[in-house]
């Protein structure tokens, strides 16, 4: 089962809205011309959700899941820097 703290957070990002397609484009684009902070949170927020997906499927390797999850977010920031629409 997940700790209280994993379960926390999980409840908080359900809450979180997707991104359409075209939403997700504009706000990329916003963020590479003009280093918009506010796009660039949007963005990461948006994909929270695929993270922790991602991060359960590797729950059986001894890690926590919040360790998991960390790595997870970190790789969505690095990946943003270089993305390009």
């Amino acid at each position: 089962p997940y700790s209280q703290e994993s379960q926390a957070y999980l409840r908080k990002i359900r809450s979180l809205p997707l991104l359409t397609q075209d939403q997700e484009y504009q706000l990329a684009k916003q963020w590479r011309d003009t280093q918009d902070s506010n796009a660039l949170q949007k963005l990461i927020a948006s994909h929270l959700k695929l993270v922790a997906k991602i991060a359960n499927g590797y729950r059986g390797y001894g890690l926590p899941l919040s360790d998991l999850i960390a790595e997870g977010n970190i790789g969505i920031m690095q990946a943003l820097k270089n993305y390009d629409p």
